[in-house]
């Protein structure tokens, strides 16, 4: 793949994706942040594509 990490902020990942990439990469990081660990309560993460960290937040 072509995409990369190129920023973190707090508790969010920025990655930089073509977009042939980017659904592919969103559902990726999603499916490996919840299961990081193994909790009693599930682990929830959200993944969205915009063409600004401003667009993809909405």
């Amino acid at each position: 793949m072509r995409s990369r990490l190129i920023l973190q902020v707090h508790d969010e990942l920025i990655v930089e994706a073509p977009a042939d990439e980017s659904m592919r990469v969103a559902m990726l990081l999603q499916e490996e942040m919840e299961k990081a660990v193994s909790l009693k309560v599930p682990l929830v993460a959200d993944a969205a594509v915009g063409e600004t960290w401003y667009d993809a937040k909405g």
